[in-house]
């Protein structure tokens, strides 16, 4: 079954206790937040690949070598890309088949830099640039101006097209005290809505 707006939820929270769990440790702050990362990304990774699973589908992400033969990259445009293939023939003598991207259906950015909010804006732009049916992007949790940053971002969710999630979860960086859950809201016409992922435990 696709990922959509009855189990995103779900999959997100799925995604965030697969990546906490282990309780990743490095040898300095800056290695573990970045295996972190890495981790939080593979998760989501899985839990999309949960469901889009069929031969027509492919998810692209930088820690995913699966794609290389047909398509020579790991990553696509974006940090995570759920998409259908299908091809073409070749104009060789003996033609074979290309892959191309007939269909994305997810695209997701995860940006956890807390200096700032012009990354933050950089990495929700490349959103705005896709024709994917959904748009999730991740952002560290910020306290009381999380509200801030969704207003912020409100002008840019209004330009993608498609389904659009904006998800707060804990910095790597604070992955062992008891890191918040994430919270996770949608893009409507009136604004962000949040969308209720305690139920999916």
């Amino acid at each position: 079954m696709p990922v959509h707006r009855g189990n995103i939820g779900e999959v997100v929270l799925s995604a965030w206790d697969g990546a906490v769990a282990p309780l990743i440790e490095c040898d300095t702050q800056k290695e573990t937040n970045r295996a972190r990362s890495r981790a939080w990304m593979r998760s989501l990774a899985e839990r999309f690949g949960e469901h889009y699973a069929s031969k027509g589908h492919k998810i692209f992400w930088l820690g995913n070598d699966c794609n290389q033969t047909e398509f020579g990259l790991n990553e696509l445009l974006f940090d995570l890309a759920v998409c259908s293939v299908s091809s073409t023939k070749s104009l060789e003598r003996q033609p074979r088949d290309l892959p191309f991207i007939a269909r994305c259906h997810w695209q997701i950015e995860s940006e956890f830099s807390r200096q700032n909010t012009r990354d933050l804006i950089v990495d929700m732009s490349k959103l705005v640039m896709g024709a994917a049916e959904n748009k999730l992007f991740v952002a560290s949790h910020r306290g009381d101006r999380e509200r801030d940053v969704l207003d912020q971002c409100a002008p840019i969710a209004a330009c993608c097209s498609g389904t659009v999630y904006f998800c707060f979860v804990s910095h790597p960086d604070g992955w062992e005290n008891d890191p918040d859950a994430p919270v996770l809201h949608e893009w409507l016409v009136d604004g962000w809505v949040e969308i209720a992922v305690s139920a999916a435990r």
